[in-house]
């Protein structure tokens, strides 16, 4: 059966006009039927109790993060452009300062930045979709005040790297781990380099609510104490409103199901991780092809929140994997420096120009079952005549 699929990025979300995938792109569907007693119950539970707003069920899931990652405070935020802002916002900066991050990212990432009052100085990225290190340096300039490296796809970035540049420059460094929640370099988390750093919850992300959420993380006590005022109001936990701030908690009933969601993350995360490694092994031979960095990448632990792959005839190859019933997702078709209605300039940035042209990333979730990779495997090698 022929299925013609229209698709429009709006965030992270993918509209269309039919959903009839064969292979869909997430398993949210699955995941709610696997889990739905658990989700059932801690729905009643925080209803039953009328338990809402900054409950127990908030410090539960703030504590389970904080024990994950080895990281001191965890802050739950009602979303993860909320956690980027509130972690800017913390920070003081603001007008007159430059903050450097890329353009290959969610536009979350330099909304946050503008919102704030401050300038995004966009730079390139490498191969592996994360931030140039090699390019860092020279777009460092008397008013710049912060880094943030947006670690991609579920990958982290060189942050010894990052890190050395941001000391000799005396900068501050925000991680944008949106993506890459339980995501490692060399057995530190991301969420852990930066003063400061922020995470999402949002439905597309491996560990995920069922509508907005996102975490802040950092050591810094008084960061810590600025970010828990700013979600709330300004208002202390006895309700002394001390500073004017935002209405921005992390709901009770979204933590709610995070717990249950908590308990299945780690089978998650290696679930993804061996579908990464099947589609690496039935892909591999396909010339015009460019996989990512494998699962079993020294010193890499790569949680997959997707599976990129990039091709010169991309749009050709995304069309001939819908009318197979193949869900896929492009991020993103227009590099945000090149957004006409952003106005961030024009310059150029070769590799993530490249990428927008040639990047798909195909199905990618826990609840993919092995004959549903090789479907997907055996498409993409029809198209490359069979490699």
């Amino acid at each position: 059966m022929k299925i013609l699929i229209l698709y429009k990025n709006i965030g992270n979300i993918l509209l269309r006009e039919h959903d009839l995938f064969r292979v869909p792109y997430v398993g949210l569907k699955q995941e709610f039927a696997q889990r739905k007693q658990e989700l059932a119950s801690a729905f009643n539970n925080v209803t039953v109790n009328a338990s809402y707003i900054l409950r127990e069920e908030v410090g539960l899931f703030e504590r389970s993060i904080a024990e994950m990652l080895g990281v001191k405070h965890v802050i739950g935020v009602n979303s993860g452009t909320d956690a980027l802002f509130l972690a800017l916002k913390a920070l003081n900066i603001g007008q007159g300062d430059e903050v450097i991050t890329v353009a290959h990212t969610f536009v979350a990432t330099i909304a946050a930045i503008v919102h704030c009052g401050a300038k995004p100085v966009l730079i390139d990225i490498a191969d592996d979709f994360n931030l140039a290190v090699a390019t860092l340096e020279q777009s460092i300039t008397a008013s710049t005040k912060a880094i943030i490296p947006v670690h991609m796809n579920g990958r982290c970035c060189e942050m010894d790297a990052v890190l050395a540049i941001a000391d000799k420059h005396d900068l501050l460094v925000v991680e944008d781990a949106a993506q890459s929640m339980g995501a490692h370099i060399n057995g530190a988390y991301a969420g852990t380099f930066g003063s400061i750093n922020a995470f999402s919850l949002h439905p597309m992300k491996n560990l995920h609510c069922y509508g907005d959420g996102g975490v802040i993380t950092t050591n810094d006590d008084r960061l810590a104490e600025q970010v828990r005022l700013l979600r709330n109001h300004g208002q202390t936990p006895n309700k002394e409103l001390v500073a004017f701030g935002f209405n921005s908690r992390l709901d009770n009933l979204q933590a709610a199901f995070l717990n249950v969601n908590m308990k299945y993350f780690d089978g998650d995360i290696k679930r993804r991780r061996q579908i990464a490694l099947r589609y690496d092994f039935g892909l591999k031979n396909c010339a015009g092809l460019k996989l990512p960095n494998p699962p079993q990448e020294t010193g890499y632990f790569d949680v997959f929140s997707s599976y990129p792959i990039r091709c010169a005839e991309r749009d050709r190859l995304l069309n001939h994997l819908q009318q197979k019933g193949i869900e896929c997702f492009v991020h993103w078709e227009t590099p945000l420096h090149r957004n006409e209605h952003l106005k961030l300039g024009h310059f150029s940035l070769p590799v993530t120009e490249q990428v927008a042209r040639e990047v798909l990333s195909l199905p990618m979730h826990p609840f993919l079952e092995d004959e549903q990779c090789d479907y997907v495997i055996g498409a993409v090698k029809e198209f490359f005549n069979g490699c």
